[in-house]
């Protein structure tokens, strides 16, 4: 269990992240439109959306050779991912007074 936990620390912490300049510039203008339109809860969909799709493409690797030939694991993060992403969209239709 500690190796596991091991692991899991290193993975983590012995990380580079280079993210290409176009994908920073996009998010920055469409969350920069999403401001100037006063859409919150979109700007803030857009971005986790980028970070959940950085955080996949960058640590896909690491996610095959943590876990191995099981492709459960990345089920796992692409499933809850997208109960995340509904869960926001959900939050959408919902009116605060």
């Amino acid at each position: 269990m500690e190796s596991h936990i091991a692991d899991i620390v290193n993975f983590f912490s012995d990380k580079q992240f280079a993210i290409p300049m176009w994908e920073v510039m996009f998010l920055v203008v469409i969350n920069s439109l999403c401001l100037l339109l006063t859409k919150h809860k979109t700007g803030l969909l857009v971005t986790y959306l980028f970070v959940f799709y950085w955080g996949f493409v960058f640590n896909r690797k690491y996610f095959v050779d943590l876990l191995g030939q099981m492709t459960w694991g990345i089920y796992i993060y692409i499933v809850l991912g997208a109960v995340m992403a509904l869960v926001i969209i959900i939050s959408f239709f919902v009116r605060n007074e």
